[in-house]
């Protein structure tokens, strides 16, 4: 088991998420107020769809990672949707994006044969980093599917593509070294192993070619296509609910815009934000809609749609976070029941 943080470097921590989620609150709220005076919601049965549109979000976003996961292991649906239910609440919650590790502590902690904190990491390493790329895939295409421009597109559309090339070589880099990994042949690992472990150590040395063994039906397999496909769709739905409330709040911007201000987001909550994306959600937001809507929307409608979008994101969470603790709760109760090792993992396995 993890230990805890010190105390110190814990407030560190917490220090540095809340002086950065004040500066990109005040950088935000320049241009777009942080909540609207009066809510402009001009079209309330388009939101209702998109809270509605939540629940197949949450679940394609939880479900997704069953292809990212070692082919073979008895990984049961209430461990696969309830981890992921669950720590989307923990990403959400934690300062710095330290939720991340929630996921793959989850997995590992269950029991699973086959199903240890390397393999849970590596899928979980794997799905991030093809969002990443999918992501700045997505920022350019809106660019150039975009028709409807705000009098501040020419001075900020360089920045905002500075931002998606520089994002874009970093994952792509990332997801390069673990492809170099995951193709290393494991007759090489004992002679690279005399060159890694002396300088990451013994026991972090054999983590990382355990890693590389988890990422290679990723990489070398069909698992990584169908991966693609699920990410594809989950991206898909992401959009499509963010267009709803786009239109529900009077935004009359099309699926390119849209998939701009998807991107710029999901960009920007990388950035060291306050806890709950406190910060990072509102200063993406903001940088995204000046691409499009001038500056008399920013402040009704504008500021209406960052507000609920934010609040959709952040009670969506909670709310399904309960019934992900039910399905944990489920898995933890049966599997005491279940056949010793090689046994089918109820309900199924996910393969």
């Amino acid at each position: 088991m993890a230990l805890p943080a010190p105390p110190r470097r814990r407030a560190l921590l917490w220090a540095v998420s809340c002086v950065g989620a004040v500066v990109l609150l005040w950088l935000a709220s320049r241009k777009v107020p942080l909540w609207p005076d009066v809510l402009h919601l001009p079209r309330p049965g388009l939101f209702a769809l998109a809270a509605a549109l939540h629940v197949a979000y949450s679940l394609m976003r939880a479900v997704r990672l069953r292809w990212a996961l070692p082919p073979g292991v008895p990984v049961s649906r209430d461990l696969l949707v309830g981890s992921g239910l669950v720590s989307f609440l923990v990403i959400l919650l934690l300062p710095l994006r330290l939720g991340e590790l929630s996921r793959p502590l989850i997995l590992a902690r269950a029991g699973v044969a086959g199903l240890g904190l390397p393999e849970a990491i590596a899928a979980i390493a794997s799905e991030r980093l093809l969002d990443g790329l999918l992501v700045v895939g997505m920022l350019f295409l809106g660019l150039g599917l975009s028709t409807a421009f705000s009098p501040e597109f020419a001075a900020l559309v360089g920045s905002v593509e500075r931002f998606g090339l520089a994002s874009g070589v970093v994952f792509a880099g990332l997801m390069l070294g673990l492809g170099l990994l995951a193709f290393t042949p494991p007759r090489h690992h004992e002679r690279l192993g005399g060159l890694v472990r002396p300088v990451l150590g013994a026991r972090l040395g054999d983590f990382v070619f355990h890693l590389a063994a988890a990422l290679r039906p990723i990489f070398t397999s069909a698992r990584g296509l169908l991966l693609l496909a699920a990410s594809l769709v989950y991206w898909a739905i992401t959009l499509l609910q963010l267009w709803l409330v786009l239109q529900a709040c009077g935004l009359d911007l099309g699926a390119g815009e849209a998939a701009v201000i998807v991107a710029v987001v999901g960009l920007s909550i990388q950035l060291p934000g306050g806890p709950a994306q406190v910060g990072s959600f509102q200063f993406g937001a903001a940088l995204a809609l000046q691409l499009f809507v001038g500056p008399a929307d920013l402040v009704g409608p504008g500021a209406s749609f960052g507000a609920l979008m934010y609040l959709l994101g952040l009670l969506g969470a909670v709310v399904l976070a309960l019934p992900g603790l039910v399905l944990l709760g489920r898995d933890r109760r049966r599997r005491p029941a279940e056949p010793a090792a090689g046994g089918p993992s109820e309900p199924g396995p996910i393969a």
